[in-house]
């Protein structure tokens, strides 16, 4: 064999290996295999109103997200344009499970909110779609840093969450 011809083999089967050992990117943020679960101190009244999106998994722009209650409690209703993975009508399955009741929604868990109701953590249970929402936008260190330590428990990759811009 040529001398240029075994060169071009060995390396030719060198980035054969290397391919065969690349990892592939996940298909969303979160280790789907990881528990998900949804916080017990959910109340619907207590979350519907305004929002800030503050942070997101996705590139998405700083958006109002409004949340109304209808007039059968365990129904709600998310609106925000900027947000289509959140928009549309739902209902409540355990405390902070939201039941897409039509389109191609995912179900949402909303992991954890604190105790005033002011930053909350959301997401899907596939990872598709995760979000920090907050009634200001200006998510105080104490409270960003629960966000971070309840997406990790959940499996997240927090390295890829992102404030979201004005």
């Amino acid at each position: 064999m040529k001398p240029g011809v075994c060169a071009f083999a060995w390396l030719a089967l060198s980035a054969l290996v290397l391919l065969g050992c690349a990892v592939p990117e996940p298909a969303g943020f979160r280790n789907p295999e990881a528990p998900i679960g949804a916080t017990t101190r959910f109340d619907a009244g207590a979350f519907s109103g305004s929002w800030v999106l503050a942070e997101s998994f996705t590139p998405l722009p700083r958006a109002e997200v409004l949340v109304s209650q209808g007039t059968d409690a365990s129904l709600l209703r998310i609106a925000g344009s900027e947000v289509p993975e959140l928009e549309g009508n739902y209902r409540q399955g355990t405390p902070g499970e939201l039941i897409p009741l039509s389109g191609p929604q995912e179900t949402v868990v909303v992991m954890w909110v604190d105790e005033q109701f002011r930053t909350a953590v959301i997401g899907t249970v596939s990872g598709s779609f995760g979000a920090v929402l907050d009634r200001t936008g200006d998510i105080p260190s104490d409270r960003e840093k629960a966000v971070r330590e309840i997406f990790s428990f959940y499996g997240w990759d927090t390295s890829r969450l992102k404030r979201t811009l004005p």
